[in-house]
């Protein structure tokens, strides 16, 4: 049939089928399979790192266009821009609600709640929030905002919203479908200190029956003097790790005290649990951290800190996101046929989509690596397309199957591993008359190499 430069990403084709499946069903209204083909083109996007949709005119790769619900050729930039703006919001919601991975049963969830504003047109310079550097004023942004399981450190949940719209009111929207999952379980919810920048939301979000708060306190001078008066001996001196391997060991000190926190409705000041943290910095300066504990009045305060610091498996996830799966190339959610430009109006479905996909597909990375030898465990994606997804293979299209016969350089102990994982799924694929996806492997005696030799180093 032909040959392809992504045979590796047809390990992730069990996946794709469920995903091209759920779409069919759900966004039914863009016609017959191009609910599918929509799906199927931001997933791999996502997955191979395709950086915009408008690379798709020069794709041509018939691999690419097998997975992505196609035997001929890839879809267009003009259609693929034009399906998913399409497609209408309450649609994407019941895709996600059924595409979500939920969350396993367990005495309680630790989630971790964080917002993005999606920056636009460069990377080279540093550019404030919402402002425009080609028009030289400042523009509305979008936020997205990921509800992250810190023990699997999966993509949960997604909200888009204006850049006006605040955490804690993200937080809110989130809660609904978090609470559903947990099924009854309690919900320990991690959040910066962006939720701290109004008490009334604030306290109306923490002070909730089954649910523990830890929020990060803003480091205002206030905050900072009161801090700074805690007797000396309740402080408890310990040591962490540096920040990389060689690194010395990092001297913190913990102490426990109380903040008065209030508001417009509230006025009755809320006596809030608070962990301060002082971490000794170079040079003899000191560090200041704080956190607000809404719930919890049991557990130590060293185990508080490590579980809040565990919400850095999110920004970390985000940042792979941003620079290995492009999440912020989505298109934009305000209407460019506005005809008032300082009030344009926001459009929640195609930025909702395809930020949803990118998640689904830092999720399946994420899996495949726990197939992986453990130098690979959690690689960045980029590591994964260079060893494994960006691998050459032969098509070949029989009457009830699709062969895809790899060609791998190295390590072919872990690929036959793979192959026989992925054959044993038994994967059939809708959108080429339900033909079963087979793996193999093609070992040809390859330069500096005997022929029949299985070394992956050589």
């Amino acid at each position: 049939m032909g040959t392809t430069a992504y045979g590796g990403a047809f390990l992730l084709m069990h996946d794709a089928a469920r995903l091209y499946r759920i779409a069919q069903r759900f966004l039914r209204s863009l016609g017959s399979r191009w609910g599918g083909r929509l799906v199927l083109s931001l997933y791999f996007k996502a997955i191979l790192g395709v950086q915009r949709i408008f690379h798709f005119e020069t794709l041509d790769d018939l691999g690419f266009a097998l997975l992505t619900g196609s035997d001929t050729k890839v879809v267009s930039r003009s259609r693929l821009g034009q399906l998913i703006r399409k497609v209408s919001i309450r649609s994407i919601r019941r895709f996600m609600q059924a595409t979500a991975p939920g969350l396993a049963r367990a005495v309680s969830h630790c989630i971790s709640i964080d917002e993005h504003a999606l920056a636009r047109f460069t990377r080279k310079f540093r550019i404030p929030k919402g402002f425009h550097t080609i028009r030289n004023k400042k523009m509305k942004i979008e936020k997205i905002t990921f509800a992250f399981n810190v023990a699997t450190r999966e993509l949960i949940s997604l909200v888009v919203s204006t850049g006006k719209a605040t955490l804690v009111s993200l937080t809110q929207k989130l809660l609904p479908s978090l609470r559903r999952h947990a099924r009854g379980a309690p919900l320990r919810l991690l959040l910066d200190a962006g939720a701290a920048t109004n008490h009334d939301e604030l306290l109306d979000l923490a002070l909730r029956e089954n649910q523990v708060t830890i929020v990060r306190a803003p480091r205002r001078p206030s905050y900072r003097k009161a801090w700074q008066q805690i007797p000396a001996q309740t402080w408890t001196q310990s040591q962490e790790p540096g920040p990389y391997k060689a690194a010395a060991p990092k001297a913190i000190a913990i102490a426990e005290t109380t903040t008065a926190i209030r508001g417009k409705r509230h006025r009755q000041a809320h006596h809030t649990r608070t962990i301060v943290i002082r971490e000794s910095g170079k040079h003899g300066k000191e560090r200041w951290h704080a956190l607000w504990v809404f719930g919890d009045d049991q557990t130590p305060a060293s185990e508080l800190v490590h579980e809040f610091r565990s919400r850095q498996h999110h920004e970390q996830t985000y940042r792979v996101m941003l620079h290995d799966i492009h999440v912020d190339t989505a298109p934009s959610g305000y209407s460019k046929q506005s005809r008032d430009p300082d009030r344009p109006g926001f459009k929640q479905n195609a930025l909702t989509l395809y930020s949803w996909l990118a998640a689904l597909a830092t999720n399946a990375l994420l899996a495949l690596t726990e197939r992986l030898p453990q130098r690979f465990r959690r690689a960045h994606p980029r590591t994964l397309r260079r060893w494994f997804l960006n691998t050459p293979a032969n098509l070949y299209l029989g009457q009830d199957t699709l062969i895809v016969s790899l060609r791998p350089r190295r390590m072919l102990a872990v690929w036959r591993t793979l192959i026989a994982w992925a054959n044993r799924r038994n994967t059939r694929i809708p959108w080429l008359d339900n033909r079963q996806l087979i793996l193999s492997i093609d070992t040809p005696p390859y330069p500096g190499r005997p022929e029949g030799s299985t070394d992956p180093d050589r």
